[in-house]
């Protein structure tokens, strides 16, 4: 009888061992934070937006930095990697800086555009894309999948007047969408 009930007890204590040894492994995983010095200024503007909108992120767990490799990245500007076992401990954003697509011939709009876009994903659980479009065919959310000019000024002005393609107004309703997916539609876009 006795050997019977030391039996039936020690399953509960391999399951307490186990669910610690679990717990364990979560909190010793080495976590970092990296930002790479070219790209500091549009993480840190993200940051300051979180905040200006009373969310916060702690500075923690994450590394941003250029792609280190262009193979398998030639047709993507940016990227969210996560450790799929504990998605919030490090969270790693490379954006393909080598690109003149992607980067070297984009505005600065456009650039700080899509590492919040990579930052949403990371950061905000902003893992679909949104590829929906007003009226007028601009994207809903600066989350759509092919994200570039969504509200940079012109590089290339063909026309006489080069105030139709400058889009800076808009950046103001991109950056609340990302922080906050129910913001009502601006009315630029009606």
């Amino acid at each position: 009888m006795k050997l019977k009930l030391l039996n039936l007890l020690k399953w509960p204590l391999v399951i307490l061992l186990f669910t610690i040894s679990c717990k364990t492994e979560e909190i010793n995983e080495t976590t970092i934070y990296n930002i790479d010095p070219n790209l500091t200024k549009y993480v840190d503007k993200f940051f300051e937006e979180a905040i200006s909108r009373g969310i916060t992120i702690t500075k923690e767990n994450l590394i941003v930095k250029p792609a280190t490799t262009t193979a398998g990245f030639t047709d993507i500007c940016g990227k969210c990697t996560q450790n799929t076992k504990f998605p919030k401990l490090q969270r790693t954003v490379e954006i393909n800086t080598a690109s003149s697509i992607c980067w070297k011939n984009i505005s600065e709009n456009d650039k700080e555009a899509l590492v919040f876009h990579e930052l949403g994903h990371c950061l905000l659980n902003r893992i679909a894309h949104k590829n929906d479009t007003f009226a007028d065919g601009s994207p809903k959310s600066i989350m759509v999948a092919n994200n570039t000019d969504l509200y940079g000024p012109c590089i290339y002005t063909f026309d006489e007047n080069p105030t139709l393609c400058n889009k800076t107004n808009r950046r103001k309703y991109y950056v609340d969408e990302l922080f906050d997916e129910k913001t009502a539609a601006p009315i630029w876009a009606k």
